[in-house]
């Protein structure tokens, strides 16, 4: 499989697209039409998930934005934690929580494996990743490069493709995306920026980090077969001219989502921090209409909305419980 792009110095993606900077940036800020949204978005109302789960079956949580509480094989595994209540340099700087968490950072039970998709503020929190690393130290797997970033002496860093053994037969493998990287104004794409997949039994997990469309899907699939669960994010993706290369839209996460075969698809990245110039309301009506066009029963097309913060559980022999649908069906 081909890795990472790589000139000895900075990253890119396998398609050559490079996301927009200098004059397109100003740009942006110069001509943005911004929707609306609320100043604050009611809680999600969880309650504290269970310390394990050991009955074969995936129990997924979306704690907000990127950060989902994947429960599978014995082991509990988050992506991009982030509890804190402002993403930037600072804890006084960068775009503020409209949601809170599903749940307090003390109702987590204790986490094994940290997947970390990239080094942007709003997928790695320093904060958060030091308050994991004291109390539960757990192994965090992330691109190349970016472990300089990590409060934790537990990190491993993967190229495209790498695979990691966990106990109890479960592997992850870090994957291809379509993005960049950057937490300064001189470091973009010195740090590598991937998703993840978990092979756990007859489940595989896709975990797609943030991400443009692209070929990468398909090419996923074709090594891993279909999946039983893949969290996508269809947020932050206005205006298309500016965020296209880095961000998909509803659209766009329906195809990855075919593309993938997935059996479940949870969407996420899009009501808890305010990226973009989309309106708060846009992407689930976006993602609605897309899905409207779509043949009922198409493998890929069953999406699930977890907006009261309960999880969705994924049985081991093809089952699954019920949530909502962004089509309105029940």
């Amino acid at each position: 499989m081909t890795q990472a792009p790589f000139d000895g110095v900075r990253f890119g993606n396998l398609s050559g697209r490079a996301a927009r900077g200098g004059a397109d940036i100003f740009k942006w800020m110069r001509t943005r039409e911004r929707g609306a949204w609320p100043a604050t978005v009611a809680g999600l109302n969880s309650g504290p998930p269970p310390q394990r789960v050991t009955d074969g079956s995936i129990r997924a949580t979306i704690v907000g934005h990127a950060t989902v509480l994947v429960q599978i094989a014995g082991l509990n595994l988050i992506t991009d934690p982030v509890w804190s209540k402002r993403i930037g340099p600072t804890s006084w700087l960068g775009p503020a929580r409209h949601r809170p968490p599903a749940f307090a950072f003390d109702a987590l039970p204790p986490i094994d494996a940290v997947l970390l998709s990239h080094n942007h503020y709003d997928h790695l929190d320093r904060p958060t990743l030091r308050r994991l690393a004291e109390r539960d130290d757990p192994l965090i797997l992330t691109g190349l490069r970016v472990g300089r970033a990590v409060p934790s002496a537990n990190v491993v860093e993967c190229d495209w493709w790498q695979r990691v053994a966990l106990p109890g037969g479960v592997r992850i493998t870090y994957v291809p995306a379509e993005h960049f990287s950057a937490r300064g104004p001189f470091d973009r794409n010195k740090t590598l920026w991937g998703g993840f997949v978990v092979e756990a039994g007859e489940h595989r997990v896709f975990f797609a980090g943030d991400t443009g469309a692209g070929e990468h899907f398909a090419t996923i699939e074709a090594r891993f077969g279909p999946m039983t669960l893949s969290l996508l994010p269809i947020g932050a993706y206005a205006p298309r001219w500016f965020m296209k290369p880095v961000h998909m839209n509803p659209r766009e996460a329906v195809e990855a989502s075919l593309a993938l075969r997935s059996r479940l698809t949870i969407p996420i990245h899009y009501d808890t921090f305010r990226l973009a110039d989309e309106a708060f309301e846009a992407p689930l009506a976006e993602l609605r209409t897309a899905l409207d066009a779509v043949a009922p029963g198409t493998p890929g097309s069953d999406f699930r909305l977890l907006l009261d913060g309960a999880p969705l559980i994924v049985a081991p022999e093809a089952g699954h419980s019920r949530r909502d649908h962004p089509s309105g069906e029940g």
